[in-house]
């Protein structure tokens, strides 16, 4: 036993540089803390297995007659495990499940092995031969006690993209009696990252049929816009900078803003703009990126010439509705770094979080500020409110919450919210920790509310405003100062660049029906029986040629994402192998033609967009 656990703990060294030492040192801490009675026994098949005696019931790590039984049969009920596949195992008792994944799958299948009990983690030191099971694949081993604080980035990095569909996990037999609150923590942290996935996908889906409209309609507000980054030495680093949120507890101290006006930089989120205007404070700048946002939030006079921090895919009818200056930053899209290209310059970006508050907040960093103040980011419902009244209603109904999940609060021990605002809570708090590595500045929460936000001093308005808020500044005469991003020779070019998408978009139509008929041949190639090789290859680059010049155009991105179901459906098959290179072949061209009719049907759509906004830049003038 000793003689097998030493070289285990070799084994471990080599896989997990390090490990050795925090097992040496944590044992005995960790075995006392448990404190389980571990036993062994031989099945009737005449394996050792593993049971726990607590509370006077024996508990059963593998099974008594036949250890293998138990994982054959779970894994058969979840199905084929796909090559590429994530596997989660929880639990090491019954090390037969590992044994069995590994001999099911090739070596392209990553694994996670978890063990929540560090009794039997240890026990199986002396038990099993380790260079077995992780010489031959990729095993990632995480014991409690030991490394469970990188369990949640390694989800992560084994759940990217499209993995979610096709990963498998399997929960040990009588872990959830024996570590019930570890098992817990292990299948939220598989359903969080899967939530973030479906979230992502679920936004583009609702989002989709207006990205064109609004992105072909806003660009051209770029021609003549300002980017983000302008304001960098513009706004005064040594003032403080409010970022004001439309959260219930706004309400609370709303008027406390008016005596920070002039003496500080107030940005607001869209939703915010109206109780704040209709309180007697007009914010600096306000945000909008939500590609389906209603005009009513903002229909206000004064609303029009307040700068607007936003994206080209944000509803253009505020953009239409909104006069003032309008300030960008770097979504990604091939097309509007052409703009910039072109004329030498740069578009810069920085992480927005994927809410318009942490959109606000993100800016307000990178413009150096040294004192950021939350107000009304309650990232909960708050008194069961869901926003601050005079925002969509002018008297906020309570909602029934009993369902929602709960998280610490600021003034209450916890409060309840929504899974969304609290995976933004946690953006805040990963940013702010980040943030803080590398900059000096203090994060104030002065939001009377809402749930808590780790990294953040609490403090009521009135003292931070008190306390912060001694120097006069004119932020408005900082921005008023500004020239556009281009000039007027520049905007010209930009014009003509404007004038010639509807025939790009055109472009992506021909290469899509063209992308059809290749992929007709490769069906009709691969029905008839024996593929010659030579010409499947043939086809196949072919079809990398087409689709590398569909992505090459400037306008594909836009369309790929108003097309995010059918991309899903297609890039899931992928990891499902077909038996034989004719199914494999029929099944691809079957995806791919599915695919280029809806590409054509997308396109089709765009170049008659951009013939109506972008197509007719310059015309009206010349």
């Amino acid at each position: 036993m000793e003689e097998l656990m030493q070289k285990n703990l070799k084994v471990l060294e080599k896989q997990f540089p390090g490990i050795c030492e925090i097992i040496e040192e944590k044992k005995a801490e960790l075995l006392k803390k448990e404190q389980l009675i571990l036993e062994e026994e031989t099945a009737f098949t005449g394996e050792r297995i593993l049971a726990v005696k607590k509370a006077g019931r024996r508990l059963y790590l593998a099974g008594r007659r036949d250890p293998k039984a138990h994982p054959i049969n779970q894994i058969s009920v979840l199905g084929k495990i796909v090559p590429y596949a994530p596997i989660f195992i929880l639990g090491m008792g019954n090390i037969h499940y590992l044994e069995e994944v590994l001999g099911q799958t090739e070596k392209n299948v990553v694994v996670l092995l978890y063990e929540p009990l560090f009794s039997v983690f240890y026990k199986q030191l002396g038990q099993i031969d380790f260079g077995k099971l992780f010489g031959k694949q990729t095993v990632a081993l995480v014991v409690e006690g030991i490394n469970e604080d990188g369990l949640e980035n390694m989800v992560g990095a084994m759940l990217f993209g499209d993995k979610i569909p096709v990963m498998k996990y399997f929960v040990l037999p009588n872990y959830v009696e024996l570590c019930g609150k570890q098992v817990s923590w292990f299948l939220e942290v598989l359903a969080k990252k899967s939530r973030q996935y479906y979230m992502g996908l679920g936004t583009r889906r609702l989002f989709s049929p207006y990205q064109a409209e609004n992105f072909y309609h806003n660009v051209g507000y770029l021609q003549t816009g300002y980017k983000a980054f302008q304001l960098l030495g513009k706004i005064p680093s040594n003032v403080p900078a409010f970022v004001v949120s439309a959260g219930p507890s706004l309400n609370k101290n709303i008027k406390e803003l008016k005596r920070a006006k002039g003496k500080s930089f107030i940005i607001a989120v869209d939703t915010a703009v109206k109780p704040l205007l209709k309180a007697g404070v007009e914010p600096d700048m306000f945000a909008t990126l939500d590609g389906a946002k209603p005009l009513k939030l903002l229909e206000m006079e004064q609303a029009k010439s307040i700068p607007l921090l936003t994206q080209v895919t944000a509803a253009h009818k505020i953009m239409d509705y909104h006069t003032g200056k309008k300030f960008f930053y770097d979504e990604g899209y091939k097309y509007v770094r052409g703009l910039f290209e072109m004329n030498g310059k740069k578009l810069e970006g920085f992480p927005v979080g994927g809410s318009v508050a942490t959109l606000a907040f993100s800016l307000v960093c990178h413009l150096g500020i040294r004192k950021v103040i939350f107000v009304g980011q309650d990232l909960a419902y708050t008194d069961n409110k869901s926003h601050a009244d005079g925002t969509f209603q002018d008297k906020m109904p309570e909602e029934n919450t009993e369902r929602f999940i709960r998280v610490p609060g600021n003034y209450v021990d916890e409060l309840p919210t929504l899974s969304n605002l609290n995976e933004y809570r946690e953006w805040f708090e990963k940013y702010i920790e980040w943030w803080s590595a590398g900059h000096e500045v203090e994060f104030i929460n002065a939001t009377e509310g809402g749930a808590r936000i780790e990294g953040t001093t609490l403090m009521p308005l009135a003292e931070v405003i008190d306390r912060e808020c001694s120097e006069e500044v004119d932020v408005r005469s900082c921005i008023d100062g500004l020239e556009p991003v281009f000039s007027v020779e520049e905007q010209e070019k930009i014009n003509n660049y404007f004038r010639d998408t509807p025939q790009k978009a055109h472009e992506i139509v021909s290469l899509a029906r063209e992308g059809k008929k290749i992929y007709r041949q490769l069906d009709k190639l691969c029905r008839k029986g024996a593929v010659d090789k030579q010409a499947y290859a043939k086809v196949l680059k072919r079809v990398k040629r087409n689709r590398k010049k569909i992505e090459g155009n400037p306008n594909y991105e836009l369309m790929q994402e108003s097309m995010v179901e059918a991309e899903q459906i297609i890039r899931s098959g992928q990891y499902f192998e077909r038996e034989t290179i004719e199914g494999e072949g029929i099944e691809l061209a079957r995806q791919g033609q599915k695919y280029m009719e809806l590409l054509e049907e997308c396109a089709d759509i765009v170049e008659q967009v951009a013939k109506e906004t972008v197509g007719k830049a310059g015309l009206e003038t010349e």
